[in-house]
């Protein structure tokens, strides 16, 4: 007998392949922030999750440095990383252009995955500073956040709804890129921080250099908070910080993870999967995601969200049909002929009688229990078959250029089906025995004389062509 399992196994080794290939290696930057803020640990523990898990779902991971949102978006565009962490009020302004992107117009790509943590404006005063409350800033040192930085987004919001100018502030030119060492120094009044809680620079501002921090609480701050959908009332935690005995109120955003509508379906989905599955275990690995949830994670963003983000992870990818062998493609003919047989699985019992003057038609197994039909070479005829012996459960494979005898079914255990080969005359055989259920089928014009059953346990009937 000539092998052909390799010709066979061929199609099922290409779905194979392309199983595999599908679950390669996804490789995914994101930008953060500056090293000392909170977006860049943040991104780091994603990537930490992601890269645990990437035995199962094959993400790798890993963070960017940057200055801040909107350096973030503009390393999306450039396909520097694949996700970006914006405060909501940035991503706002991207989405409608609007504010720092009133130049360029919507950014319609954008695409929201989740809503992170909550990220709250600090006021901090120097030490020396006779600065007692919000409305004592005009006329002092007051450093407004970094020059072209999401955080002096929000900031001058603030300012504006307060009704001030960027002029109504006595300068701070020459501070340099460590400028809020001047709250040390005293070179420095005050300064506006935006960032998760709790901040490594606040801490280090609060605790060596004795600054303080001031509530945001004002009318017309709340008026701000209320006209908009990306700001929000926020609240640093009491005893967060050296110096801090009491909960100050003041405004907030959220951090939301972005990425394109280019980032392939499957990519999200299992991101999806990571995070769905180990949600408590990214929530412990830093103080500002202590307080995620499910529903605060998935809430409406200023970015429509990602398509993937909206069905169901776990649903089955569909595969490619050119890899699909012929046989497993639905409404699929066999391509060889095959003579009449009937095919019955562990649990049947009884055969279909054909109609008198009517051909059956070939079946195929058609359960999982079914464990012995034969193996039909291409252009052979198939004689009956019949198993024998207390073990025998399977049809016969008929060889290559042999003829097989037809057989009566014998043994105790015997449980195959018999199928006759055209122009042979199928005796009758009525059921004897207490375990005898199955029918027999005669064709039309044949004789059969009648022949009991060999066996009392014999189970399967026999089938004419």
């Amino acid at each position: 007998m000539r092998p052909r399992i390799p010709a066979l196994l061929a199609p099922l080794f290409a779905l194979l392949c392309w199983g595999t290939s599908a679950h390669a290696s996804d490789y995914l930057t994101i930008s953060t922030g500056a090293l000392t803020g909170v977006y860049y640990p943040v991104g780091g523990a994603l990537c930490r999750l992601l890269n645990e898990q990437s035995g199962s779902d094959g993400l790798r991971c890993s963070v960017r440095s940057t200055k801040g949102s909107l350096a973030n978006l503009q390393d999306l565009q450039e396909g520097k990383s694949q996700l970006a962490l914006v405060q909501s009020d940035v991503l706002h302004h991207a989405v409608h252009g609007t504010g720092p992107f009133a130049d360029q117009g919507p950014n319609r790509a954008l695409r929201s995955l989740y809503r992170l943590h909550h990220e709250s404006v600090a006021l901090l005063v120097g030490e020396q500073s006779r600065i007692g409350s919000l409305g004592d800033l005009p006329g002092k040192r007051v450093d407004l956040g970094s020059v072209n930085g999401g955080d002096r987004v929000t900031i001058m919001a603030l300012v504006e709804a307060m009704g001030w100018q960027a002029k109504d502030f006595a300068p701070t030119a020459g501070l340099g890129a460590d400028r809020l060492q001047g709250l040390c120094d005293g070179s420095l009044d005050a300064a506006f921080v935006v960032a998760g809680q709790p901040n490594q620079v606040i801490s280090d501002l609060t605790g060596r250099c004795k600054a303080r921090l001031l509530p945001i609480d004002d009318a017309r701050i709340t008026g701000l908070i209320e006209g908009s959908t990306y700001y929000e009332r926020g609240r640093i935690p009491a005893n967060l910080y050296p110096g801090q005995t009491m909960a100050i109120p003041t405004l907030g955003v959220r951090a939301d993870l972005v990425t394109l509508d280019t980032l392939p379906v499957e990519t999200v989905h299992r991101l999806r999967r990571v995070m769905d599955e180990h949600l408590k275990q990214f929530t412990r690995l830093h103080p500002s995601l202590i307080t995620l949830t499910q529903e605060t994670m998935t809430a409406p963003s200023p970015a429509p969200s990602h398509a993937a983000m909206q069905d169901d992870p776990r649903a089955p990818e569909p595969l490619p049909p050119t890899l699909m062998p012929e046989s497993l493609q639905p409404g699929s003919a066999p391509s060889e002929a095959l003579p009449t047989q009937t095919v019955s699985g562990a649990g049947a019992t009884e055969a279909s009688a054909a109609p008198e003057g009517e051909a059956a038609p070939a079946q195929t197994p058609s359960d999982a229990a079914a464990t012995g039909s034969a193996a039909i070479l291409e252009g052979e005829a198939a004689p009956a078959q019949t198993p024998s012996g207390a073990a025998a459960t399977g049809s016969a494979a008929i060889l290559e250029g042999e003829a097989a005898p037809a057989q009566t079914p014998s043994g105790a255990a015997a449980t195959g089906s018999v199928a006759t080969p055209e122009a042979e005359a199928a005796p009758a055989q009525p059921p004897s025995g207490a375990a005898a259920t199955g029918s027999v089928a005669t064709p039309e014009a044949e004789a059969a004389p009648a022949q009991p059953p060999s066996d009392a346990a014999a189970t399967e009937p026999a089938a004419t062509p």
